[in-house]
């Protein structure tokens, strides 16, 4: 019985791995529709978020079976409780890369305009972000969960600057709102997803020691 819950265990980790690198992927190409200004792309994030919601409900249904079959305790209990609250995260950062990837669809009816410096900062942390996740998730390292959630508060404040930033432009009355109001969506987009990476090392913490770390990695 013990070698069998730890194979369910190592399977119900791989897939909700592979659940995350679909999440991944579709928030670096909800991305890159909106600064190439790809409408294929922007498509395929939106069309392949069915994929990421399959893959939670199936995740869902595997953590029930094993609590059914295998009355876990202890840290093997903690792992399936993680995975279970990572799914839910790796989910929502599914519904932000669509809704990122909407915003980038409306930009595409007004003319053509490089994007705000901050707001590539932002994407590129975000990125660095989901690749420094997997890498926790992956490792169950403590050091980096509570890295991401101390960088989270840098997120932020890059997430206000920007608002702050196109606030000034919507206060121009010569000068377009609407991309300034998309714009705004993108960036908290963006920080959203950051966000539940920080859930996702919260979870990893929550694994390894059994402390309840939500709200505060500490």
């Amino acid at each position: 019985m013990e070698r069998l819950i730890e194979a369910d265990l190592q399977r119900l980790k791989t897939e909700t791995l592979t659940a995350f690198r679909l999440a991944q992927a579709a928030v670096d190409t909800a991305v890159r529709s909106v600064f190439e200004r790809d409408p294929a792309l922007a498509d395929a994030v939106i069309s392949g978020d069915a994929a990421i919601d399959a893959m939670e409900c199936s995740l869902d249904a595997e953590v029930l079976r094993m609590l059914a079959l295998h009355q876990p305790v202890a840290g093997d209990l903690r792992a399936i409780v993680g995975c279970m609250r990572c799914s839910g995260d790796i989910e929502r950062i599914g519904d932000q890369a669509v809704n990122i990837a909407e915003r980038g669809l409306i930009l595409l009816e007004l003319a053509p305009q490089a994007p705000p410096p901050k707001l590539v900062e932002l994407a590129e942390a975000t990125r660095d972000f989901l690749t420094h996740t997997a890498e926790c998730f992956t490792n169950l390292d403590l050091t980096m969960a509570r890295r991401l959630c101390e960088e989270s508060d840098e997120i932020l404040e890059l997430n206000v600057s920007i608002l702050k930033e196109m606030a000034e432009v919507m206060r121009d009355a010569a000068r377009p709102v609407e991309r300034a109001v998309q714009v705004c969506f993108i960036a908290h987009g963006l920080k959203r997803v950051c966000d539940q990476c920080t859930n996702i090392a919260e979870s990893v913490v929550f694994t390894r020691e059994g402390a309840c770390s939500r709200h505060r990695c500490d």
